[in-house]
């Protein structure tokens, strides 16, 4: 797990025990100001590349909630998955957050005209400053390399960011059935690729 313990915190006020890693040594430092009362049962600075500090099959489930988002090789996105893999036990279950390129693209249309022509590479690379947009299907096909049963595969944002204006201006009614829509179609191929966040969710075998 990434960041400042969003994911973190409220999985352990869950009854999980949960440990907690960010590749920042500033995230880590947050996490641990946040851990006081040793909610979390491990919080370590490190890089989802080596998770050597693990044995093989420690966790029931990983999630890998960013790593993806900034491994610009393939060979990295692929070794990122393999340690997360083998960290976890049989029929654990495995969640990665990626981003989807188009959707990125189509954010920067909105938000900044002024440079779209540029950024029309990203349809081609996936390459936006720091992060990384996979292709449509490409998060599928990585995870398919390993022994893993997909599960569902999520665009969490649908089409948030190029409504967000209305969105923010609609009623609460309005924005009630909007999230009636997003939860029902959220799993669908034609929503997915356009979702900025990814979520895939499986099971090891």
């Amino acid at each position: 797990m990434p960041g400042t313990g969003s994911y973190a915190f409220p999985l352990a006020k869950e009854g999980y025990s949960v440990t907690a890693g960010d590749l920042s040594q500033y995230h880590v430092d947050i996490l641990n100001a946040e851990n006081m009362t040793g909610m979390l049962e491990r919080v370590y600075q490190g890089n989802a590349l080596d998770l050597s500090m693990f044995a093989d099959e420690t966790f029931d489930a990983v999630l890998c909630m960013g790593a993806l988002y900034h491994l610009m090789s393939a060979t990295d996105r692929e070794k990122c998955v393999g340690e997360c893999l083998r960290v976890l036990k049989k029929c654990g279950i495995f969640v990665i957050a990626y981003i989807n390129r188009n959707a990125v693209y189509i954010n920067h249309f909105f938000r900044d005209r002024a440079t779209i022509q540029e950024r029309a590479e990203i349809l081609r690379t996936g390459v936006d400053d720091a992060f990384y947009g996979m292709d449509f299907g490409e998060v599928s096909e990585l995870v398919g390399k390993f022994p893993v049963e997909e599960i569902t595969n999520v665009g969490v944002d649908g089409l948030v960011y190029p409504l967000f204006m209305r969105l923010n201006a609609s009623s609460p009614a309005e924005f009630a059935a909007y999230m009636e829509y997003h939860l029902a179609t959220c799993e669908q191929a034609s929503i997915i690729g356009h979702s900025t966040h990814g979520l895939w969710i499986g099971r090891s075998y």
